[in-house]
């Protein structure tokens, strides 16, 4: 086994120690037994209270990963019991998952806890004497596990291997912790103002969408009606808003940034869920919320890709095309999209994900025309405005991730956020997917094309949910665009059946508006030459 990093790092000599919490990992199939006496030998040497096995002390709805991270002075530890049919049971729980999709939460857990900024350190434990356990036997997601050196338990050498077990614990709760002065956040000045992160334009991997990239996603947009459209955090990513009067609303990148400086978060650079989850455990929910809200409301101009949209079934009609409308899936909490459609008096229909209030847990449907109804049994529900054939009768607008706070039709939200790294363990966990996401927006999303606007899949929570929704691969042809992407974004996408190209996105709606207007063109001298 390779050295024993335990997932962390030291603290200074002049911290303070923490009170350990275990968490037991296991497989009842595999090591059902042995985790019951191991829980017993750690309860009695660290307290129940500091012990977590799912069968003795964790009650049904609690996460286990909140009670850990809750307690400032505690340091956590996951400990993966390993036994003899562990490997065998992974493998066939990966592959019935192609027939049969299903969450592995054994998975799950340790692939949480291997992250490098979990702040949980991870422990294999072999239980017997030759288990197979080595990283070519593992799925890339948990390779870094046999990079770990691993705790053994032999049945003969039972009360010794537990009792080097226990000493390696007590070494972990023995090591200096962050000092006072140094965990203690910054603290709040006045409202901020985020600068804009401007994009790298360097290690570009994806070609410039040209005049027949944009043909073929119109082809589906116009001719067959078959498009979905998916806004990620980057909409905004390398544009500046005007000099006076209101300016573009901040992205994902610049919302976690504007978090970091307030509250002293570091290092710099985490995703946004890692830097919600920071404040929210260390702060408050008070603060972290009142901060998105203060981001969020700004006085900001809806932006090209929102204009686009919105404009976009009166642009058909003005060229004497077809209306067609479209299903539009939003990653953001704001009501940039909204706005625009308002001031083109676009009819347009809302789903809203309610991660607070009386329909947590579930969609709420705000039709244009109608009073707003919860979504209580997606398997079943078939009132929103998609038809048998998959075509929409206005267009849907589907924020998966929230919104920040408002009403709608009387119905009222607030702190309506999917933002820390638990929010997401809780969405992304539910299973199946047919529970969470309506029945009639499940089947669009499967049976259409779609196109990825500033939608950065390298974050893990946005890959997470695509691969939810089609088990892998998409379907149909689709098609991402992004300003400056990597080989490391090109290679996420290709493995989804996406081609990624890289562009300004004011630039690319500006050249499919080009295209739409060219296409009207060249029909109205083909009807003239007929």
């Amino acid at each position: 086994m390779g050295a024993d990093s335990d997932n962390s790092q030291h603290g200074p000599a002049n911290a303070v120690s923490r009170r350990l919490r275990v968490f037991i990992n296991y497989r009842k199939d595999d090591a059902w037994a042995e985790a019951l006496l191991l829980y017993d030998r750690l309860a009695a040497r660290f307290g129940s209270e500091s012990v977590f096995l799912d069968t003795r002390n964790l009650k049904p709805g609690m996460n286990w990963l909140e009670e850990i991270k809750s307690q400032r002075d505690s340091c956590g530890v996951l400990l993966a019991l390993i036994g003899a049919h562990w490997i065998s049971i992974l493998r066939a729980r990966d592959h019935a998952a192609i027939v049969k999709p299903a969450e592995d939460y054994v998975r799950f857990e340790i692939q949480h806890a291997l992250r490098p900024n979990s702040g949980i350190r991870v422990i294999p434990v072999l239980l017997g004497d030759d288990v197979p356990f080595s990283s070519e036997l593992l799925p890339r997601s948990l390779r870094e596990l046999a990079k770990i050196e691993a705790a053994q338990i032999r049945r003969k050498l039972f009360d010794e291997d537990v009792a080097r077990l226990i000493g390696r614990l007590e070494a972990i709760e023995g090591e200096p912790g962050p000092s006072p002065e140094a965990a203690a956040p910054v603290r709040p000045g006045p409202v901020f103002s985020v600068a804009p992160i401007r994009p790298d334009k360097t290690g570009l991997a994806a070609p410039r969408p040209d005049a027949a990239q944009c043909e073929l996603v119109l082809q589906q947009m116009v001719d067959e009606g078959n498009l979905v459209v998916f806004l990620g955090s980057r909409l905004t990513a390398g544009q500046t808003g005007p000099p006076q009067g209101p300016g573009l609303l901040p992205d994902a990148r610049e919302i976690a940034a504007g978090l970091a400086q307030r509250f002293g978060v570091k290092p710099p650079g985490l995703d946004l869920p890692e830097v919600a989850q920071y404040v929210y455990v260390t702060r408050g929910k008070p603060d972290l919320y009142r901060t998105l809200r203060q981001l969020l409301t700004v006085d900001c101009e809806p932006g090209p890709v929102h204009q686009f949209l919105a404009r976009f079934p009166g642009m058909l009609e003005e060229h004497g095309l077809e209306k067609r409308y479209q299903l539009i899936v939003s990653t953001n909490f704001d009501t940039a999209l909204e706005q625009a459609f308002d001031r083109e008096q676009e009819p347009y229909d809302l789903a809203v994900y309610m991660a607070s209030g009386p329909d947590r847990g579930r969609f709420v449907y705000f039709p244009s025309d109608g009073a707003p109804e919860p979504v209580v049994d997606p398997n079943s529900y078939a009132e929103l405005s998609i038809g048998e054939e998959y075509e929409l009768e206005r267009t849907l607008i589907v924020k998966i991730h929230g919104a920040v706070d408002g009403a709608v039709g009387g119905y009222r939200w607030k702190e309506n956020y999917v933002i820390t790294e638990d929010n997401y363990i809780d969405y992304l966990s539910r299973s199946p997917i047919e529970s969470l996401v309506p029945t009639q927006i499940l089947g669009k999303l499967r049976e259409s094309h779609c196109l990825f606007l500033g939608y950065p899949v390298r974050d893990w929570n946005l890959r997470v949910f695509l691969k939810r929704i089609w088990e892998g691969s998409i379907g149909a042809r689709s098609w991402a665009v992004g300003p400056a992407p990597n080989a490391l974004e090109k290679d996420f996408w290709a493995q989804s059946n996406v081609e990624l190209y890289a562009a300004d996105l004011g630039d690319y709606v500006a050249l499919l508006q080009e295209r739409l207007i060219a296409r009207s063109h060249e029909r109205r001298d083909v009807s003239a030459e007929t």
